[in-house]
């Protein structure tokens, strides 16, 4: 049975890091040639007079937890399969493969090649160590950032053994070659560790665990083994040269084992527009994802929160429009278990383009409902915006109203922020969005219903939170005057 490679990343950065997997049969015995579509390999003769050379078609398939190989001409086939399995504490990759014909004699040999190839592949990308003075000052903060720095990365529930290491070899798989700052800590505050990544070389180092503060080699030392399994990790790109747009994750409201996040970044504002946020509602080990705007860099936000997909039980589109729709289709290959709820139109919506999700969709009634998330509630009010069944979910326990696209504002250039900043700014900018995308008959009711809510925190489908009772009661008052 093959001995599986034991890789501390998940399996998507794991593929990443192979990137082209024909490459990996290079130098395997009886391959001559690889093209982009054909392999070329020789074989023996079947009485024995020397070789011959067999072109094979090449075809690489990738599912969720394999990515297989497929050589063949006519009766001639080599299939080469690599299942690679995420554990939760780390990736396993096991390469196996048969074959048919004449080239059948070829497969171990192959086998073996692309195992080699795939670990050569993994550890060409560890980060090697070359400490500089300067960088150990950047990363221990004495010097000051470059202006361009940017956050692009971040995961609140990574497994590591050996953080400068994996640490640095997660970083360069999943968001390639750059100059990174890259911070870890764990979640009893008691360990904090900076690195420098440039290219694929570490060159900076700084640690504080246990009150003790340490650069360089020391920090190197100090800083290897956290002290739980389960830390934190953060980047900052230090040219701003990535295109990965990136907030991360704030957790806006907290009450014991309850938790509200939000997670925006979706949209690139410098010239102002619409920012989507999605909410991540977590209580007792069960996860409700609301409105999941943009693709492959929401989920891995989303399982930096939530850490194991399984627990995701609920995902809610309070409406369907093009930047929900990428989420939903991004979130359906991982959490296989969560059921969708979104209002009548935009289910009948998804479902006509996503077959395979109509079993797991579920509509919202027209009338309030309410959803169980683990030991709490959260209420379900239907509404229209823009002429199309919309919703707003209400949380009881942190008092806080998610309202979907019936509230929300057009962000202006350069003033982007998490929270309100200037109450009286906002007000105009909402009454903008609203006056543009609803119709007052429908608004007044959705704005009379919530008005009888508690709500200490308002969470719009775009733009700012604003936090505060009285906060939320001038601006509903507001409105009420203008509509």
């Amino acid at each position: 049975m093959p001995e599986p490679l034991i890789i501390p990343l998940d399996a998507e950065s794991v593929k990443k890091l192979l990137g082209n997997t024909a490459a990996l049969l290079k130098n395997a015995p009886g391959v001559e040639e690889i093209g982009d579509d054909y392999v070329v390999v020789t074989v023996p003769r079947l009485f024995g007079f020397g070789k011959r050379r067999v072109k094979l078609s090449l075809r690489t398939y990738e599912a969720q937890e394999a990515i297989l190989i497929v050589m063949r001409s006519g009766i001639d086939s080599i299939v080469v399969a690599m299942d690679i399995v995420d554990t939760g504490e780390g990736t396993h990759i096991v390469v196996s493969g048969g074959g048919s014909g004449q080239v059948a004699k070829l497969v171990d040999g192959i086998v073996e090649a692309v195992r080699k190839n795939v670990a050569d592949r993994i550890a060409a990308a560890h980060p090697r160590v070359e400490l500089v003075e300067s960088d150990n000052k950047l990363a221990a903060l004495e010097e000051p950032l470059p202006p361009r720095t940017t956050l692009v990365y971040y995961d609140s529930f990574t497994p590591v053994r050996d953080v400068p290491e994996e640490a640095g070899l997660r970083l360069l798989a999943v968001m390639g070659i750059d100059d990174y700052l890259a911070e870890v800590t764990d979640y009893r505050g008691v360990y904090l560790a900076r690195f420098v990544l440039r290219g694929n070389k570490l060159t900076g180092a700084y640690a504080e665990i246990g009150g003790k503060k340490a650069h360089g080699e020391e920090a190197l030392a100090l800083a290897r083994r956290p002290p739980g399994h389960r830390v934190r990790v953060k980047a900052w790109s230090l040219t701003g040269s990535s295109e990965i747009l990136l907030y991360e994750p704030e957790q806006i409201a907290v009450k014991g084992d309850h938790s509200i996040y939000w997670i925006g970044g979706s949209a690139k504002l410098e010239h102002g527009g619409l920012a989507p946020n999605a909410y991540v509602v977590t209580d007792n080990y069960e996860t409700l994802i609301v409105d999941p705007a943009g693709g492959e860099r929401m989920v891995n936000t989303v399982r930096g929160i939530v850490g194991d997909v399984e627990q995701i039980r609920y995902i809610i589109a309070t409406s369907a429009e093009a930047d929900v729709d990428e989420g939903l289709r991004s979130l359906a290959n991982i959490a296989i278990r969560a059921a969708f709820i979104l209002p009548s139109y935009w289910g009948a919506q998804l479902t006509s383009v996503n077959w395979d999700l109509a079993p797991r969709v579920q509509m919202i009634p027209e009338r309030e409902t309410k959803i169980r998330l683990g030991k709490s509630e959260l209420l379900v009010i239907p509404s229209k915006s823009r002429g199309a069944p919309v919703a707003s979910i209400y949380d009881p326990v942190t008092k806080t109203l998610i309202t979907g696209p019936v509230l929300g504002v057009v962000t202006p250039p350069g003033m982007w922020s998490v929270r309100i900043d200037d109450l009286d700014d906002y007000v105009d900018s909402v009454k903008s969005y609203v006056r543009h995308t609803n119709c007052s008959i429908e608004f007044h009711k959705w704005l009379d219903r919530v008005r009888k809510l508690d709500i200490e925190i308002l969470a719009p489908r775009y733009g700012p939170i604003l936090e505060g009772r009285e906060n939320v009661k001038k601006l509903f008052d507001m409105l009420a005057e203008e509509f």
